[in-house]
């Protein structure tokens, strides 16, 4: 019998028990490589001067504040420990240089990961690049990813800006700019492209369809819970081991 505890997948661990591949030690980058392929993260901030506009709610980051990471590169090289923020909205990977105390952007085109320390846990969490969209010659976004296997769970983080209306007749009355937050979850297998689900069972074993016959069996012994995280993350494992 599997036990839950036994269940390889990325949702809590750190750095060191990742399941990618990490590069040779030679390989490892300094601050300096990334300001080499980084541009200036300066904004130009348009002040509004309307006494009734209230300014911006929300945020376009994951997290507001610069988290400790690791960023890894499509050449093998990789930078540890360095501070960084990842912007959903640009979909872009900015880092804190330490001696300039500038914010930099990096060249996008070049990272393959990153890791970065979650806001609640603790523990750092790994975002790929992945083309959401291959059969449509979509380009890559990072996603986070909750298991990572032959099969792959992932979660596409999204922001929409919907700017302040108030002026017009027909306005509806929003005084202020704000980013509004929304995720998507998929499933990965060696026989499709990204499957978007939704967290629930019927939508989990659809997904993987072409294994149902043995996996509702173990579904009924171990009970999982797909409603979850976790438990999706078990049964992408156990659907693994079934795989060729």
């Amino acid at each position: 019998m599997m036990a839950v505890k036994s269940v390889t997948f990325i949702l809590l661990i750190t750095s060191t028990a990742l399941s990618f591949a990490q590069p040779d030690k030679s390989l490892v980058g300094t601050e300096e490589n990334l300001k080499n392929i980084s541009r200036s993260a300066a904004f130009v901030m348009t002040t509004n001067m309307d006494e009734l506009y209230e300014g911006i709610k929300g945020t376009p980051y994951l997290f507001n504040e610069w988290k400790q990471g690791n960023i890894y590169l499509n050449d093998n090289t990789y930078i540890n420990d360095v501070n960084i923020k990842y912007n959903i909205y640009t979909d872009d990977v900015l880092y804190l240089h330490r001696k300039s105390g500038d914010s930099l952007i990096i060249d996008r085109s070049l990272i393959n990961s990153f890791e970065i320390t979650d806001d609640n846990s603790g523990n750092l969490v790994l975002f790929k690049e992945i083309s959401l969209r291959p059969d449509k010659n979509d380009k890559s976004t990072f996603v986070k990813v909750l298991y990572d296997g032959k099969s792959k769970f992932i979660i596409k983080y999204t922001k929409t800006f919907i700017k302040a209306d108030y002026k017009g007749a027909y306005s509806a009355g929003r005084k202020y700019d704000e980013y509004i937050d929304d995720y998507q979850y998929y499933i990965i297998t060696n026989s499709t492209d990204p499957v978007k689900i939704k967290l629930n069972k019927k939508s989990v074993v659809k997904a993987l369809s072409d294994k149902e016959v043995k996996i509702q069996p173990f579904l009924n012994e171990h009970r999982l819970n797909l409603n979850d995280e976790y438990g999706i993350a078990e049964l992408l494992e156990y659907y693994d081991s079934i795989s060729n």
